[in-house]
């Protein structure tokens, strides 16, 4: 007795093609599970260009307005706008006045002896304890110098990136 032509698969062969995606999906679920945490550095990374953008525009505006140079935290008239020594002001309500952000946290735990913020993604305030296990920041500065009793002179702004817990 001859078979008829049949025209579906073998047993063999759906157990190899499944076998086949199992591979393919073991090798591609953690680049996607990863993804969440390039996007919060990326995200982190954006923010940081923006406030380099956003401190141009703050000193073209302080200029505009001719604001003086000043070691105190001064604001740009008919503005919510501030500078410090011919830069933008980072402490974070002066952040957020210049950049109206909403997914991010800024805080500088109140120290006010040098300009330092730290900024994150979320919208609960942590404490420097909290945000030091988490691992997923940036912190902005201002490096300041002061020469033999002289004025405070503080330096251009430096970025920190800490994107080990993102």
């Amino acid at each position: 007795m001859k078979l008829k032509n049949s025209n579906g698969f073998t047993l063999i062969e759906l157990v190899i093609v499944i076998a086949i995606l199992g591979i393919l999906s073991a090798a591609a679920i953690p680049k996607f599970i990863d993804l969440s945490a390039d996007a919060k550095k990326a995200s982190l990374d954006s923010f940081a260009g923006a406030v380099r953008s956003t401190n141009s525009l703050v000193m073209g505006k302080a200029k505009i307005a001719n604001v003086k140079n000043s070691n105190t935290v001064t604001q740009i008239p008919n503005t919510d706008l501030y500078v410090l020594n011919d830069h933008m002001s980072i402490k974070p309500e002066h952040l957020k006045n210049a950049m109206f952000f909403d997914d991010f946290m800024a805080t500088d735990f109140n120290k006010t002896f040098l300009p330092s913020t730290y900024v994150y993604l979320g919208k609960k305030e942590l404490t420097m304890e909290e945000l030091g296990q988490k691992q997923c920041y940036i912190h902005l500065t201002r490096p300041s110098v002061q020469e033999s009793g002289g004025p405070i002179v503080y330096g251009d702004l430096k970025i920190k990136r800490s994107y080990d817990g993102c």
